[in-house]
């Protein structure tokens, strides 16, 4: 046998060794959501297994962002903050340190993470279920696990309403208790500590605290002034639990007080906006469905609702298929006199498997990816009025131009306010992954004088959302949940 053959088994033997170990350290692990299962990267590092933290955010929604390139990274969901030093066992949430034992690790530019020691404590902080199992080799994630799903602190003219939001209703308690605390048990109760606990507000209270038992779950608030008269009831459509605490000391001063809305101070005039339309299509999906019909659909249903229920006024910029110009569309916004605008689209990315609902208000762009939607969202408005024949207009940076003119700040905190009420509403009621609030500078909100969102209600440029997207329950869930949320946003600012 000849040195040269032996040299090419040698060859071949090492890179044979290479495939099998490369096949061992290297291989996905399943992400189990919303009864779908996504696949994200893993490898296996003795005995511990590393997930693709930066694969798995695209499925749960968030946010990934370099602080210091190659050693730092953050990641941000609704109010959640996470700090990881690349090769170090120590993390950061929201100001308070961690040590997940197995360091992160940057492996092919993405981030990966030890799935046994870091799941449990993102379980902690996240507004879903999120649990490892390592037998599975998967990653679960349950938006239905919990019963009691959210709490809301609303100022009445008589008190404050407390309400606890339930997937049904339950059997429960309310007791006061000395430090004039307020206690809830609900019995069987599985409660989203992570998402009732954001909702203290230091206006109403000193502290809100959750306690899991086995068989009961319990919501104790430190209210910040004496309790003196207060009953509750459980409420349908949705589930719910009231409190109304009728002591006229919790009234908040007059500089705290809910901006007025609307010339009337009425909340009972709605504009609804289905983007793109006519010769802009919009995004398009794998199979061919149209932006500018799912929109329309979602537009006319969400119409249909209000209507029913005849409290409100209902505008919409169009009815059909047609081109209506952004400036248009906050013209008519205006001439009404809208209370609310509503602009529905659906969003688009070249990475197939993102997921997910967004809601987006007007401001300055935080991340990359709401500019992204933004960029797409005002490229019509671009189109028609940026590029024109004119050379001596196109002197001047458009884009700025535009926003140092038109970004409107008046109604900026009404606009949070109701996005927050969107995202708490689809939360509760739509089974597909959250992206949360986010803000943007959209063109079409840009001139509109009321409070306005933008809502993207799936990425069309998923198959598995594009499907959704056409489906009619899904738009009918999409409507159902932006009407509820427009009937909360009245009840507070109207103060009935």
């Amino acid at each position: 046998m000849t040195d040269k053959t032996n040299f090419l088994r040698y060859i071949i033997f090492l890179f044979l060794t290479f495939v099998v170990m490369s096949s061992l350290h290297s291989k996905d692990i399943k992400v189990a959501i919303d009864g779908n299962v996504e696949k994200v990267e893993s490898f296996d590092e003795d005995d511990i297994t590393y997930f693709s933290f930066s694969e798995f955010i695209e499925i749960v929604g968030g946010l990934l962002d370099w602080e210091i390139i190659g050693h730092q990274i953050s990641y941000v969901e609704d109010t959640n903050r996470f700090k990881f030093i690349i090769d170090s066992p120590y993390i950061s949430c929201n100001d308070s340190l961690y040590n997940i034992v197995f360091p992160a690790i940057l492996q092919k530019g993405k981030l990966f993470l030890p799935a046994e020691t870091f799941i449990p404590l993102f379980n902690q902080t996240n507004f879903q279920k999120i649990t490892w199992d390592k037998d599975h080799n998967s990653i679960n994630v349950n938006s239905e696990y919990f019963n009691i799903t959210d709490i809301s602190f609303t100022e009445k003219t008589n008190g404050l309403l407390i309400e606890l939001f339930l997937t049904s209703a339950m059997a429960y308690d309310v007791f006061i208790t000395e430090g004039n605390w307020i206690n809830i048990s609900v019995r069987n109760g599985i409660i989203n500590s992570p998402r009732i606990e954001s909702r203290r507000n230091p206006r109403f209270m000193y502290e809100l605290k959750t306690h899991q038992q086995q068989e009961n779950g319990q919501i104790s608030i430190r209210l910040k002034r004496k309790i003196d008269k207060w009953h509750h009831k459980i409420q349908n459509d949705p589930p719910r639990l009231q409190i109304s605490i009728t002591d006229v000391n919790f009234r908040l001063a007059d500089d705290e007080k809910p901006a007025e809305i609307g010339p009337d101070n009425k909340i009972d005039v709605i504009v609804i906006d289905p983007g793109h339309g006519g010769d802009q299509y919009g995004a398009i999906g794998q199979n061919k469905t149209r932006e500018k019909d799912v929109a329309l659909d979602i537009a006319k249903e969400l119409a249909k609702i209000i209507r029913k229920d005849k409290q409100f006024k209902v505008i919409m910029t169009r009815d059909r298929d047609k081109t209506v110009s952004l400036e248009e569309r906050a013209k008519i916004a205006n001439d009404a006199s809208c209370d609310l605008f509503i602009s529905i689209h659906a969003n688009s990315s070249p990475k197939k498997h993102i997921r997910g609902w967004n809601v987006f208000f007007l401001a300055q762009a935080r991340n990359d990816s709401a500019r992204a939607v933004a960029q797409f969202e005002n490229s019509a408005f671009l189109r028609d009025n940026v590029f024109n024949d004119d050379p001596s207009e196109n002197d001047i940076d458009p884009i700025l131009g535009i926003l140092s003119e038109m970004i409107m700040t008046e109604f900026q905190v009404e606009s949070h306010d109701f996005a927050m009420m969107v995202d708490r509403e689809f939360r509760r009621n739509i089974n597909t992954p959250a992206r949360g609030v986010d803000q943007a500078g959209f063109f079409v909100l840009n001139r509109v004088y009321a409070p306005s969102v933008l809502l993207e209600t799936g990425f069309i440029s998923n198959a598995q959302e594009e499907k959704l997207l056409n489906n009619k329950k899904y738009r009918k869930e999409v409507a159902q949940s932006v009407y509820d949320a427009i009937k909360r946003f009245k009840a507070k600012y109207e103060g009935n």
